[in-house]
């Protein structure tokens, strides 16, 4: 994990500094004196070299400093909590929406291969991963807010969760669903593939020989075993649907760190950008690592040592 996260805090800083724009001319605004601009640069600390920058910079990180914004003079750090709820529910609820389908309809499809469900979900697979999440946001905003009658979802907005629980809900299920989608639709594949693979294993046969009914055969003997290279995948979608949150946020106006980091990239924002990043990088390594950890609880074969 920590040479991981290194080589993020490498990639995403020199990334930002080759990107076009200088934030001291954004920051300036109308402002183009060559002393002011001097001076900006002087206090965001663009006047040394990239290398000294990135040293003080992850100097400072090491001590859970992000820096502050360049705009806002905000903590970083600060600014990242302050939208963090709203992108945690956001990814959590397309999380929980995604698996929760898919194990659903995957596991059907599974048992009745080739029949009318099966049909039906690789058919929902297909569309899922062809169309693109802004498509689909936009789609559903014009569905929920001009055609069908009654608002049932409002289409865009974000209330938080201690304010008011139901507006909260409500307010969360479009983006939910937009984000979702295209996680659904492999995350439901890797299910029903999972499950055929294991279906075919000679213990599969020996409990049904046994005279086992067949619902405890998919839940007790196919499902756990099944499900290491699910869980796999599930471990990625999650960090795809935290990653695709900066689209669904601008889209849904939710104000999580996605659309704080779309904003910091259109400001030239260099320490947001960095923060944000490093914040999406750190929480896809430790999902990977608690995916591994799963491997051995799901498999009694599997030991760390």
């Amino acid at each position: 994990m920590v040479p991981v996260a290194f080589l993020v805090t490498i990639g995403v800083f020199v990334l930002v500094r080759i990107s076009p724009g200088d934030p001291a001319l954004t920051f300036a605004g109308e402002e183009r004196d060559p002393a002011a601009i001097a001076a900006i640069r002087e206090e965001m600390g663009l006047n040394q070299s990239v290398p000294v920058q990135y040293v003080v910079w992850l100097a400072h990180v090491a001590q859970g400093d992000l820096g502050r914004s360049f705009q806002t003079h905000q903590r970083v750090l600060e600014a990242v909590t302050e939208r963090l709820p709203a992108t945690l529910e956001l990814g959590l609820a397309a999380l929980f929406f995604s698996v929760t389908v898919a194990l659903v309809v995957g596991i059907l499809s599974a048992v009745k291969r080739n029949s009318i469900v099966d049909l039906l979900s690789t058919s929902i697979t297909l569309a899922g991963v062809s169309f693109p999440s802004f498509f689909l946001g936009i789609v559903l905003i014009l569905l929920f807010a001009y055609v069908i009658p009654g608002h049932i979802f409002p289409p865009g907005g974000y209330v938080p969760l201690a304010q008011d629980v139901g507006d909260n809900l409500r307010r969360l299920v479009l983006p939910a669903i937009t984000l979702a989608t295209a996680s659904l639709a492999v995350n439901l594949r890797q299910v029903r593939s999972s499950l055929l693979d294991v279906f075919g294993l000679d213990y599969m046969r020996t409990a049904r020989g046994k005279g086992l009914h067949e619902r405890t055969v998919i839940t007790r003997h196919a499902l756990k075993n099944a499900f290491i290279p699910v869980v796999t995948v599930i471990g990625q979608q999650f960090s795809v649907l935290l990653g695709g949150t900066v689209i669904v946020e601008f889209i849904f106006l939710q104000p999580g760190v996605g659309s704080l980091m779309l904003d910091a990239v259109l400001l030239r924002d260099y320490t947001v950008i960095q923060g944000a990043v490093l914040f999406f990088a750190t929480v896809i390594v430790v999902t990977n690592l608690l995916v591994d950890l799963s491997y051995a609880w799901l498999d009694p074969r599997i030991r760390y040592r």
